[in-house]
Parts: structure tokens; C-alpha cells; sequence
């Protein structure tokens, strides 16, 4: 296992600047890791940079599910599904941080109609194997307007880790990778780019060589590439709002999904370790910086989950956050639009607008093909991106998140690394406590909040 640490990060900004790559990739969340791991895992050279820490933005900031989207399929989107099915499958037998997760989904008045969802389910099941669910009445369990429930099974993940787990097994097959570094701007050059970019924490400048440069910014791929057409009236940003509530506020053992009975969106109430997440929104924003929780975006969950149980109007919820979608097409609705992806290239650029944590995997393939016959690459593997670093043990080593994952600041670590800000909130005091115990004994110092030697 190689060293992947705020020391080797500063290696790899003087190999950034003396060498030429085949690929530059901007963003690092999950998109841009997995088009990193596909790359580096199929002999092309590539680096990765991301102003922020790896799955900063929206890939921390999901429902933290892996799914083919009962939604999806619902509006005819079945070939998405399928792919998505497929992916989820895959991820489940290789990865641990991926694993089942029972749902319930409501059937009655304002809910889903039962013959509907018996029949969704049962080709949601032969898409993606599965057993079928028989009905189940209410018994009390639900709110009166509930006539019963079917049963299913989909997975739940930590978005956050899935993508350092990537960026790790990229870095493993050769890949820079970068955090906290920041793209500026590009100048052509004959046969590819020379990128100007800035380290955040010291300021300094560095450029790099590559063939070509993969626009994987997500909320922030507008406007970023000079020349690179990305229309906003078919590039959208949708945010969702996810609320998380101690464990006690839905102390049942399996998952939720219904409709709110506001405007018959699609919810969630996700029991995860010591919490419950509850969400989403779903809201066209002008801009990926709108992270702020509203009162009225707060007020939709609580009375849009407080259906399936009254103890969310009661209790305060602990913590809280907002995610960016980047959604491609056109229409009046988020929910309406499409939530596959779409690859967008010309002579010297490629741009990946939208994908979701489920299909990363196929969106990193698809691009690796593309830069792969446009370097002049053998055959890409259809097995890439593996992920070839097995990961922590679930959410308890602080060492190898420093040592390993490239954690640099505290909130690398309680927040994308150990998952303790959207797990076990409460306990953030606590875990900030042992890792300053934690840099103390090693002698690490901080300056302007970052890791020095």
C-alpha cells in the first residue's frame, strides 16, 4: 500500500509540474474519481485536481443510496434502470462499503397505487434479480391513509468514502491526484492544453501538459472550459436537502419510501447506524453555491416525513445538508428531467454532465473509451473501474485516512473519511478530540487549518 498522505501531496505537485499527461481530469468527486481509476487502471497517464477535498460537493451530499430508482422506472425509463440495476449489483459484490437495505413502500390514499408498485416491482425484481414482495396490510404501522406495503430490497453506501476509495485505487495504478488545487484557466497547445493551476494552500501556481482535459465538475462544469459548449438551458442544477435525526426519531429497522403528501414527490426515511436521514428536494438553483438549508426547504421534509411518523415534527434534527444535481435536458420540472448522463467532447476537451453515485462505473468507462481512441490506447477493459483499495475498516482508523487517503484538514476526516458528520453527528466533539490526540502523538502541525510536517 503506497503512501497517500499530505507529504507525498507535496511530491506530487513538483511531478505535476515536470511532467506531461495524457489526461487532466477536473473534479474528484465521484465522476471524476472513477474516470481517474478507469484511466490510470487502463495505462494512460492522468492527473486529477479538485479546488476542495475529494467528494466535497454533491458526493457527499446524496441520499446515500445505490439504486435502479422505482422512479425511473415508473416513468418509462427502463433501459436506465436496467443499467442501473446492474451497477448496484456489481457494487454490492465488490465493495463493503455498499450493502442491502430493506424498504417499505407505501401503498393507499395520496401513496402509490398497489397494482402499480406489485407490477414495478416485479420487473424492477427480473431487471435486477430480487425476490417478488407480497402486500402487506397496515396493522397500525402507518398512518390510516396507508391501506398496507410491499417490501423490497435496494443498497445504501457511503457516497463520500466510495469516492476516496476510488481516488486511493487511482493513486495506487500511478494517477497524481490533488486536492485542493484549483483550475483556472487553459491555454492550446499544439496536440493538447497547458493548464493553469493554483495551489490552495499555499497560493502557488503550477501548470500541466495534457492530451486532454475532462471536465468532472458537476454544480461547476458551467462555464469552466474556455469554448466548451454547455448550454444552461439544458444543463440544469437541482439541489435536495437532506435532514438527519437521532436514531430514536424512526426506531424501526428498514427503510421508508412513500410519497409527501404536499405535492407527491418521492421521499426517503433512511435509518443509517445512529441516525435517520430523511429527504429530498428537489428545486432548480442558478448556482452550485446555494448550500444553504432555507426555512421553507426545511419545513417540506419535516411535513413531508412527519406522514410516516410524527415523532419528526416533535424532535429537532441534529444536522443537516444540501447537495447540487447537474441534470441534462430541457423541461419546467427537475423531476422530469433525465438523471442518466451525457458525455460531451470536442478536439482537445470532454465534459461528463449529470450520472449519479449508482452509475459512476459506466459513466468512467464510457469516458476512458473515448480518451483511450483518441490517444491511441489499446482496448479498455469493461471491468474498469475496479476498486483495487478494499478501504478502511467501516469508519475507524483515523491513521490511514492521513496516512493513506490523503485527509489534510479536520473536516477531511469527520466528514469524507470516518463519515462522522452525517453518521453520528453528536459524537463530532468527541472524534475531533482523538484525532488532535492523534496529531499530537505523531508531532503532525496545523497551519491555516492544513496538515504540515
Amino acid at each position: 500500500m503506497k503512501e497517500f498522505s499530505y507529504l507525498t501531496r507535496t511530491e506530487d505537485l513538483n511531478k505535476a509540474s515536470t511532467s506531461d499527461f495524457d489526461a487532466l481530469v477536473i473534479g474528484g468527486g465521484i465522476i471524476g474519481s472513477g474516470v481517474a481509476n478507469a484511466l490510470s487502471q487502463s495505462g494512460i497517464s492522468v492527473i486529477l485536481v479538485d479546488k476542495g477535498d475529494y467528494g466535497s460537493g454533491t458526493s457527499s451530499k446524496s441520499s446515500k443510496l445505490i439504486h435502479g430508482g422505482l422512479r425511473y422506472l415508473a416513468q418509462g425509463r427502463i433501459k436506465l434502470t436496467r443499467n442501473l440495476l446492474k451497477e448496484r449489483n456489481y457494487l454490492l459484490e465488490h465493495s463493503d462499503v455498499v450493502r442491502k437495505e430493506r424498504f417499505d413502500i407505501l401503498v393507499g390514499k395520496g401513496q402509490f397505487r398497489r397494482f402499480s408498485i406489485r407490477g414495478g416491482l416485479i420487473l424492477y425484481g427480473l431487471l435486477g434479480g430480487g425476490k417478488p414482495s407480497r402486500f402487506i396490510k397496515n396493522q397500525g404501522e402507518y398512518p390510516g391513509d396507508v391501506e398496507g406495503y410491499f417490501s423490497y430490497t435496494d443498497c445504501v453506501t457511503d457516497d463520500a468514502y466510495l469516492t476516496v476509495m476510488n481516488i486511493v485505487s487511482a493513486h495506487e495504478n500511478g494517477a497524481i491526484c490533488l486536492n485542493y488545487v484549483s483550475f483556472q484557466n487553459m491555454e492550446r497547445l499544439t496536440g493538447g492544453v497547458r493548464a493553469h493551476l493554483v495551489d490552495v494552500i499555499t497560493g502557488a501556481k503550477l501548470y500541466v501538459n495534457a492530451k486532454v482535459i475532462i471536465n468532472c465538475a458537476g454544480a461547476w462544469i458551467r462555464g469552466l472550459l474556455p469554448g466548451n459548449a454547455i448550454n444552461p438551458e439544458t444543463t440544469r442544477l437541482s439541489k435536495g436537502i437532506h435532514l438527519i435525526y437521532p436514531r430514536s426519531a424512526f426506531p424501526k429497522g428498514h427503510s421508508v419510501a412513500f410519497r409527501s403528501p404536499i405535492d407527491g414527490r418521492q421521499m426517503f426515511v433512511i435509518p443509517r447506524e445512529k441516525v435517520t436521514i430523511v429527504g429530498t428536494t428537489d428545486t432548480f438553483t442558478n448556482t452550485p453555491d446555494d448550500l444553504d438549508v432555507s426555512g421553507e426547504e426545511r419545513s417540506y421534509v419535516i411535513r413531508s416525513c412527519s406522514f410516516v411518523s410524527d415523532s419528526f415534527d416533535k424532535v429537532l434534527p441534529i444536522a443537516e445538508y444540501a447537495g447540487i444535481r447537474t441534470l441534462y435536458g430541457a423541461g419546467s420540472s427537475p423531476g422530469k428531467l433525465s438523471r442518466d448522463f451525457k458525455v460531451i467532447a470536442d478536439d482537445i476537451s470532454v465534459t461528463v454532465v449529470g450520472g449519479k453515485v449508482t452509475d459512476y462505473r459506466r459513466v468512467a468507462f464510457r469516458v476512458a473509451k473515448l480518451v483511450s481512441s483518441r490517444i491511441h490506447v489499446g482496448r479498455v477493459s469493461p471491468e474498469v473501474p475496479r476498486l483495487d483499495y478494499p478501504g478502511l475498516p467501516w469508519h475507524n482508523d483515523i491513521e490511514s485516512a492521513i496516512n493513506h487517503e490523503c485527509a489534510i484538514t479536520l473536516n477531511d476526516i469527520l466528514q469524507r473519511r470516518l463519515g462522522t458528520y452525517y453518521f453520528d453527528p453528536e459524537r463530532i466533539e468527541e472524534v475531533s478530540n482523538q484525532i488532535h490526540e492523534f496529531l499530537e502523538e505523531k508531532n503532525i502541525k496545523m497551519e491555516n487549518g492544513f496538515f504540515i510536517s
